[in-house]
Parts: C-alpha cells; sequence; structure tokens
C-alpha cells in the first residue's frame, strides 16, 4: 500500500479571470521508503504539490491519503495532527529560529507533543551525533555556515521521526560541494531508517539520488 496517494488534485487560486490553477488534476502514488524528486520550472506547482502532501495547504478539488487513510482538509485538528506526527519539512531556507541555539531549533516542534525535555534532548542528541554536528548543539543558529544550518534542518526534521519527509528545494541555497554532501546525507538516512523522501528541486545532479525522478509543467504532470 502506499504511504502517500494524492487522486485528481486540482489547487485554484482567484476566479473568474484573475484565476490560477496551480495544479490541474494531479495524482501520485508514493510507496513507503521510496525517494522522489519532484522537478519543473518555477511556478508550474512543485512546492503547491507538497504543501498540500504535507498538510500545510488544502486542495480546490481531490483526495489525499497518508497511510490508507484520507486526510480531512476540513478538520485542523486532523491536519495539525498529521504534520506533529506523520510528516516533517526541509525548506531551502533552513526555517530555522536565529536567536536559538542548535538544540533549541531541533527539539522545538517535540515540545507540542507533550514529550519531557530529556526525552527530546535524547532525541536531539543521536541525529546530531548522526549527522556530525554535536558539537555545535550550543552554539547559535548564526554562528553556522549554510551547510551546517542545512544539517541543523535535517537533523530537526529527523528527530522528530516522522515517517515522511518532504524537502523543498534542500540544496538551494548551497553550493554543489555541500549539495552532494547533504544528499548522500538524505539518502543514507532513507537506507539506515526507511524514510519516504520527497524532494522538490530544480537541479539535476540532487535529483540524481533519488529512485524515481517527475517532472511537472503548468500545474501537470510532464510526460515528454
Amino acid at each position: 500500500m502506499s504511504i502517500l496517494d494524492v487522486r485528481n488534485i486540482y489547487k485554484i487560486y482567484g476566479k473568474d479571470n484573475s484565476k490560477v490553477i496551480a495544479l490541474n488534476g494531479i495524482s501520485l502514488k508514493v510507496n513507503s521508503g521510496e525517494v522522489v524528486a519532484i522537478m519543473g520550472p518555477s511556478g508550474c506547482g512543485k512546492s503547491t504539490l507538497l504543501n498540500i502532501l504535507g498538510c500545510i495547504d488544502a486542495p480546490t478539488q481531490g483526495e489525499s491519503y497518508i497511510d490508507g487513510t484520507q486526510v480531512n482538509f476540513k478538520k485542523l485538528n486532523n491536519l495539525s495532527e498529521i504534520r506533529n506526527k506523520k510528516v516533517s519539512f526541509i525548506f531551502q531556507n533552513f526555517a530555522l529560529i536565529k536567536d536559538l541555539s542548535v538544540l533549541e531549533n531541533i527539539i522545538l516542534p517535540l515540545k507540542f507533543r507533550g514529550i519531557s525535555y530529556k526525552e527530546r534532548v535524547n532525541k536531539a542528541k543521536k541525529y546530531l551525533k548522526e549527522l556530525e554536528i554535536e558539537n555545535f548543539k550550543n552554539k547559535n543558529i548564526r554562528e553556522l555556515s549554510g551547510g551546517q544550518q542545512q544539517r541543523v534542518s535535517i537533523a530537526r526534521a529527523l528527530t522528530q521521526e516522522s515517517e515522511i519527509i518532504l524537502a523543498d528545494e534542500p540544496t538551494g541555497a548551497l553550493d554543489e560541494i555541500n549539495s552532494i554532501k547533504i544528499m548522500e546525507v538524505l539518502k543514507e538516512l532513507n537506507k539506515k531508517y526507511n524514510k519516504t523522501i520527497i524532494v522538490v528541486t530544480h537541479d539535476n545532479l540532487v535529483a540524481s539520488f533519488c529512485d524515481r525522478i517527475l517532472k511537472m509543467k503548468d500545474g501537470c504532470w510532464d510526460n515528454n
């Protein structure tokens, strides 16, 4: 059974003459443990699709299933629970809080699960070590390089121990060497923990690390 399954998804902004169709009948199935790249030009709907998969945004029309259960986009509590337990995000701009330390950034999402501080810290230390940034745990985010900040972003996603990781241009702010390092880390963690990873990217190098490459154009799959 697919861990992610979206069916005939439409996302429409505005109406009448100002109507914009961001997604035009998209369907997608992703198996557990699969690493999928979604590519396409800017404005083709990649990030919109990722946000719907991760329950950050709701479709105008269509159905979405996670682990065989249909997502109810009208119930905010249901969406919050999915984002809290099922899905983690890695963003291009890292989305870290600059005034907090590395450790504080990583454990922050776990606070909303009612997990004790000690357990949060122990989980964080595990993945800090995994990503070879444990020596940075007490540093302020402002003190880190772009590559180091992206590793912190990945550690935060992994510490949530969600089954699904959604990465929106995760190497877009990095040079080629750091991009390769980050993708090697994600691929290794995919193998070790069987994480399902979907990567939105413009970069063919990043896509080459994935099991499957899908291309979008104008809100649809580009099969050419």
